[in-house]
């Protein structure tokens, strides 16, 4: 069966999400995760083990599954590390450098 982006944004039971393919148009309802080209409008639904929109335990786990969502994870962490340990030094010096 195929889908289409319209089939999503007209039922309400599915939540605009995000996902790893940053070019696609994301979908959410549970554990079912909707992939939407947003070019031919077409769509593909997969099952993920983590629901990420469940808690914050299920978004850090669905999120360390992939490449993109470790950095992303891996980012994050080193900024809270850099924002109590070292009052935010690193993220001002990066914050220079890019001005």
């Amino acid at each position: 069966m195929s889908y289409r982006i319209e089939d999503f944004e007209n039922d309400q039971t599915w939540t605009p999400s995000f996902g790893e393919k940053v070019g696609m148009i994301h979908f959410r309802k549970g554990h079912l995760h909707a992939e939407c080209d947003p070019n031919s409008r077409l769509c593909e639904i997969h099952y993920d083990d983590y629901d990420p929109h469940e808690s914050p335990s299920s978004l850090v786990n669905h999120m360390s599954k992939s490449k993109l969502g470790a950095g992303v994870l891996i980012v994050g962490a080193i900024g809270i590390l850099d924002h109590i340990f070292n009052e935010g030094k690193l993220r001002k010096k990066i914050q220079r450098s890019l001005s």
